[in-house]
Formats: C-alpha cells, structure tokens, sequence
C-alpha cells in the first residue's frame, strides 16, 4: 500500500515499548496485532475504528479497501482518485470532467466481490495520462457493449472511443499493473518509478553489518546452545520477566478493570502470591499489590496497578528490575520471550501448587490462567485458541491437583501442534511434542506412547522450586540456600546480573573490553599511516647538492 499513501497511511505502533504506554491505554489497544482506521477529517479525540485483521495480509488490505470504498461513497476523500465504480450505461459519459492531460481511459471490467479494480486505481493513480476506472458486471450494457463476457478483463478507451482489449496472464492484482505498464511503455508514456520497499529481513542484515554486532550475535549463539545443552530447565529470570510483563503491559494498558476481568485479576495475584517460588522480598511486593488490587471493591484503571507496582517495587533491590530472556529468548527478536515465558509460569504454578499441598481447588490455577489470558493476554488469537481447549476438556479432564498440572501439559502440545511450521515459530526453537526424548528417554514407551507417570515426575522436576536456575539473579537476591551447580556454573558468567557482574563474551572479554580493543586498533593504525606517510615525504625530499659537498670544505 506504499503508492497509496497520499489516500491512507499505515503506521506501526509498538505497544510493548515503555514509552507507548500511555498511547495504547488512550486508545484501548487490548490485544494484537489490533488495526484502528481514523477516517478523513476525523476528530483528535477519535478513537477510531477497530479493522478486522483477517488471516493475512491480502485480508486485512481487502478490508482497508471496502473502507476506504465506503468513505468516498459518503463523501470524505474528496482529493482522493475516483474509485467508485463506473455506472452509468452510456460509455460517452466516461471523458466527462477528465483532464486533458489523460489520454486514455483504461476500464477494470470486475465482480461485485473482487477489489482488483480500486487497488489498482490507487497504485496507479500518480501516472497523469491515464485514468483507472472499474466496471461491476451488474453493468450489463457497458460489457455487452466493449465485449466483456469473462470478469475480470482490461480494456483501453482512447479520446477517440476506439477501444481494445489487453491481455493479462492472470486475474492477480500484479498482473493488470504489469499489463496497464506495459501499453504505456509501447506508447512512450512516462512511467513513475515505483519506490523499492526494504524488507524487515534486508533491515536486520544491515543493522548487524558492524564488527561489535557480528561478534556478539556470534558469542550469543554459543550461549543459546549452551543453555540447549543444560536440558529442560527454569530461570528464574524468566518467571520474573513474565510477571513484569503481564502486569506492567498487559494489565496497565486498560483504562478500566471491571467485571469479571477484576476477578480474574484478583485471582491471577492471588495465585502468584501463593504458588510462584520467590524471593521474599518478591512475595511482599506481590502481596502488597494484591492487597492494594483487593482494597477497591468493583473496578481499578490499569495505571493505578503500574502505580501500585512501582510504590511497593523501587530502588536498588526492584524485584522486577530490567532482564534480558534466558531459556525462552529467541533466536530473533520477534520470536518466543514473552509467551514461552507466560506457559512456563503457569507450569510453574501448577507444579508448586501441588507440592506445597495447599491447593483447595484442583482447578485454582488453571481458572486463574484461564481468566488472565481471556481478559489479558494481548495475543488475541492465542487467547481464542486457548479458551477453546479448556472449554473442551478442563473441567471434565481435572479432579485432582496432580491432574492440572497434566492437563496443562497436553494443552501446551496441543499448542505446540497447531504452531509447528507456523511463520511465529522460531528456527533454532522448533515446536515439539515435550519433553523430548534426549530430556526425557523415560517419558515415551517404546510403542511412542507418554508414560504418564514419567511425565509428570519429569514436570515437577523441572518447573519445582528446588530446580530453578537462579542464573542471571544476583547472588544478594538468590535464596540463601541456593548454589549454582557446575553445570549451571560454565554459563553463569555469560550473563548481566544486577550486583554489576560483567556480561561477558569469548575470550572473557566483555563488551567495554572488546570496544577499547577496537578503538586501539583503529588508532595504531592511523599512527602507522602517518608515519608511513612522514618516511615517503622525506625520502622524497632531496637536499640541494653543492660542489663543496663532493670536494670537501677548502
């Protein structure tokens, strides 16, 4: 839609990035991706209008352009290029009002359901010599009268009325661009050249061209395969991550909390604080923000929460000070992070609900998940996905604890299943049915069948409180009894923790180490140049030879 701008612009706005917050809860941006239409002339205070996103692309460009038909139908648009369809039955009437400077008319003959017609106007709207227009073939009279039979067709009319058809190789978009560009260059007509777009993966190639960047992807490549290495195993970094996330984004981007969404956010602080292995300066920042929550009796704005956070979570000791992902960051950016590290906290919830043995109600957690990602979870069709499962098979599925925590895991496969292959899903990360046989030779029978008691044993072995990994947490902040194991102590190293340990890279060298390497070598080098330049200059230079010079001084 890039030629279209002067009609409809296209903006991009990233409602994880801090700085937008305020933005996105103005504009009540629940969910993503989320598409608002702001018609022409529309008010400051206007909300605008929530667009179907479709399946894909195509979808979504298809429904801009019903809007946008609708739009010039009510009048707003007027600079607009005329994409409404041509109705009249007498085809004189066609060069009304045309400027002089078109030469010819060049008719997109089109069912009532098809949008090849305006899409093409607005791509080709800047060429002046021509002008676009689209016949429905509910106008009988204009097809019978150009030989229109097949929709959709291409005809050409001259000032003269002489018309003729052009042939196209397919009833694509790029191709009646293609067939309308060619006529013009067999005519010697100007074409405006079409602005080349860069793709998001030309982007990021260019962004990683510098040395530092090279060389840090390459270091972070080795860790990602050594945390592979240490098999299925939680960070604690990453349930913190995902806690900050949902509360500092998902929650505070809503104006107002009310109904069962205030429920089902009580319910999912509540969880949190009983369940979630913390330390207890983390139990009393939740705690105390599940108090403040419980205190109003009906409703709560989602900025109160951010504030609430931020009064019982501040200075050096923040509990959800600034992490970077561990076991759930991605190969890019735009891959796993925050929903790997929504599924694990809720494994991790299930499973220490069970082993503390204070669950009541077998299903606590799972409707505690249930009701955040209903009302929260801004992935609006991950959330459909999920509802669907439980209203499936949760409540006939769960009686006991122990079951919830299994029920969960089937329902995560079930996802697993569905993403695989998905264009979401993360190359160095591919969806598996977990565990794997390499995590857990123990799991699968040998007719590939789960053993189900394997399982579950395998499940509160990884998500149980006394296996986290407390990598990445500084040492002031882990539980005292807590020590890093060797294994977990060859990568220990590689990562910021928050009492100032150096990240560091290959040859233990750290980022600042690799810079002022960088800055020398640059340097030493450009003395070596002047230098080498300075001895060129003087063996150029030749001292005037005198007669003395050769016979000595009389």
């Amino acid at each position: 839609m890039n030629q279209w701008k002067d009609v409809i612009t296209v903006a991009a706005v990233d409602c994880a990035n801090d700085d937008n917050n305020p933005l996105c809860r103005e504009y009540e941006i629940m969910h993503y991706p989320m598409l608002k239409f702001f018609s022409a002339n529309s008010k400051p205070d206007h909300m605008g209008v929530t667009v179907n996103k479709g399946k894909n692309v195509d979808e979504a460009r298809s429904t801009l352009v019903e809007i946008l038909e609708k739009e010039h139908i009510e009048g707003r648009g007027i600079g607009w290029p005329n994409i409404a369809p041509y109705r009249s039955s007498d085809i004189k009437n066609l060069w009304k009002l045309v400027p002089s400077s078109v030469k010819f008319i060049i008719l997109i003959f089109e069912d009532t359901e098809s949008f090849i017609g305006t899409e093409v106007i607005l791509d080709l709207h800047h060429i002046d010599s021509i002008q676009v227009r689209s016949v429905l073939n509910q106008n009988e009279a204009v097809s019978k009268l150009m030989g229109v039979s097949t929709f959709p067709s291409l005809v050409v009319v001259e000032r003269n009325m002489q018309t003729f058809s052009l042939s196209v190789s397919d009833e694509s978009r790029e191709s009646f661009r293609k067939a309308i560009r060619s006529f013009l260059q067999s005519r010697h007509i100007s074409i405006p050249e079409e602005e080349p777009s860069t793709s998001p993966e030309e982007t990021h190639n260019m962004e990683i061209s510098d040395l530092l960047s090279i060389m840090a992807a390459e270091e972070e490549k080795k860790k990602q395969q050594g945390i592979k290495q240490m098999g299925d195993i939680v960070f604690q970094v990453d349930l913190e991550k995902a806690v900050a996330y949902s509360l500092q984004h998902e929650v505070s981007s809503f104006k107002l909390i009310s109904g069962e969404a205030f429920t089902s956010l009580k319910d999912y602080l509540n969880v949190l604080v009983k369940y979630l292995p913390f330390s207890s300066r983390g139990v009393n920042v939740l705690s105390n923000l599940r108090n403040a929550v419980f205190s109003h009796a009906n409703d709560i704005g989602g900025e109160r929460v951010l504030e609430y956070l931020k009064k019982f979570d501040n200075g050096d000791s923040s509990v959800f000070s600034s992490h970077e992902w561990i076991g759930c960051k991605g190969s890019k950016p735009q891959y796993r992070g925050y929903p790997c590290g929504l599924w694990t906290l809720f494994h991790t919830l299930t499973v220490n609900a069970v082993l503390q043995n204070q669950q009541l109600d077998s299903l606590e957690v799972l409707n505690a998940m249930l009701g955040y990602i209903t009302y929260f979870f801004g992935c609006q069709d991950c959330s459909k996905h999920f509802q669907e499962m439980a209203a499936r098979s949760m409540h006939s599925e769960v009686n006991s604890p122990k079951e919830s925590i299994l029920w969960l895991w089937k329902a995560h496969n079930e996802a697993n299943k569905r993403l695989s292959g998905d264009v979401s899903e993360d190359p160095e990360h591919i969806k598996i049915q977990f565990p794997s046989r390499t995590n857990c030779p123990t799991c699968r029978n040998n007719d590939d069948f789960w053993n189900i008691d394997e399982v579950l044993h395998h499940l509160k072995q990884m998500y149980g409180k006394s296996n986290i990994s407390y990598i990445g947490i500084s040492s002031d902040k882990r539980p005292q009894e807590y020590t890093l194991s060797n294994e977990e102590s060859r990568f220990a190293e590689q990562f910021i923790a928050n009492d100032g340990e150096r990240k560091r890279l290959g040859w233990n060298f750290n980022f600042f180490d690799i810079s002022l390497c960088v800055v020398l070598y640059a340097f030493s080098a450009t003395i070596l140049v002047l230098v080498c330049i300075k001895f060129v200059m003087r063996r150029r230079y030749r001292k005037k030879l005198y007669i003395h010079d050769i016979l000595g001084k009389v």
